[in-house]
């Protein structure tokens, strides 16, 4: 019985990554959102768990079941994303031959390069792993959420700023690393709780109210920072930052804004301040199964036009493969 259990997951795994494999044949910019999404589904679960542990908290020791695997796949997310270096003119307008013409571009070759690209890619990932081996299911390592948490949030920030900022020729904005942590700690956060409220309020431990809360403080935390960043950045009107929201705010992704704008916290935001969700982990589920839905309309909007590109069957194929790789990691626990 053992055996034939370890063989299907064995088997998931290949299909995982067969299937993942199979997205670069569309090229390596249709694989790019599906790695995206996985890889700060990852990274916000390893923020919740760090701050779960530098706040001895209650409310993570339900979670912690499906927070450790999630973040426990972040090694495997490092080595997952090392095709893409083959690849950076396509993805990167920095990596180009042109570059050199560009003066913004020009300006940023001493950090933006193929080998300190890689060096800190490399660097991070190591971090990251070694806050993964410090950290212990069952119990609370303050120390390590203390000093991890805010080291975490550092690399996090560098990394989101060099895979998906400077998918941008010119655009440039200090809270970027921040929107996509926040957007990705609300994500990760959101996903374990619907996998702990699926079993009903045990599952919970009575701490519905936490959770709700928590997804509360995160959603207005992000929304905050993502409305001032653009209110900043169109109140500057310089060229090279409008432009990333001008390409944005028209035609279909205009319409997309609107999607994630609504979806995304609005209407999550007044289903949380009703009292139904932090009685009863059954109304908890429906907002934790919703909210991850828009972190991808969210994410999709800020990486799809500096891909040119929309959804496609590459997309579809990549998000198959990984979110096999991730069930066969939550099902190994």
């Amino acid at each position: 019985m053992q055996r034939s259990i370890e063989a299907g997951r064995s088997g998931i795994w290949l299909l995982g990554l067969a299937l993942y494999a199979l997205a670069f044949l569309f090229g390596a910019p249709a694989a790019y959102l599906p790695f995206a999404f996985f890889l700060l589904l990852a990274l916000g679960a390893l923020l919740v768990l760090l701050l779960h542990n530098a706040l001895r908290s209650r409310w993570g020791v339900p979670l912690e079941p499906y927070l450790y695997p999630l973040a426990r796949t972040l090694p495997l997310m490092g080595l997952l994303g090392l095709p893409f270096f083959l690849f950076l003119p396509e993805l990167f307008p920095w990596a180009r031959p042109e570059a050199g013409l560009d003066p913004i571009l020009r300006h940023r070759a001493p950090y933006l390069n193929p080998p300190f690209f890689l060096l800190r890619y490399v660097l991070f990932f190591a971090l990251f792993a070694l806050l993964l081996s410090r950290l212990r299911p069952g119990e609370h390592r303050a120390e390590v959420g203390a000093w991890g948490l805010p080291l975490a949030f550092v690399a996090g920030t560098f990394l989101s700023f060099d895979l998906f900022k400077s998918l941008e020729a010119h655009f440039y904005s200090a809270s970027f690393g921040a929107v996509l942590l926040l957007s990705a700690t609300l994500l990760a956060l959101s996903a374990a709780v619907a996998l702990a409220a699926r079993r009903g309020t045990a599952a919970l431990l009575g701490q519905a109210q936490n959770h709700t809360n928590l997804l509360l403080a995160f959603s207005i935390i992000w929304i905050y920072v993502e409305a001032t960043t653009l209110i900043i950045v169109w109140g500057g009107d310089l060229p090279h930052e409008v432009e990333f929201y001008l390409k944005r705010l028209q035609g279909p992704w205009d319409e997309v804004a609107a999607l994630w704008t609504v979806g995304g916290f609005l209407l999550p935001f007044l289903y949380l301040l009703t009292n139904l969700p932090k009685r009863e982990a059954r109304y908890l589920l429906p907002v934790a199964l919703w909210i991850p839905l828009f972190r991808l309309f969210h994410l999709a909007w800020y990486l799809l036009p500096a891909l040119g590109r929309g959804v496609g069957v590459g997309e579809i194929l990549g998000f198959l493969g990984l979110a096999l790789l991730f069930l066969a990691r939550l099902e190994r626990g």
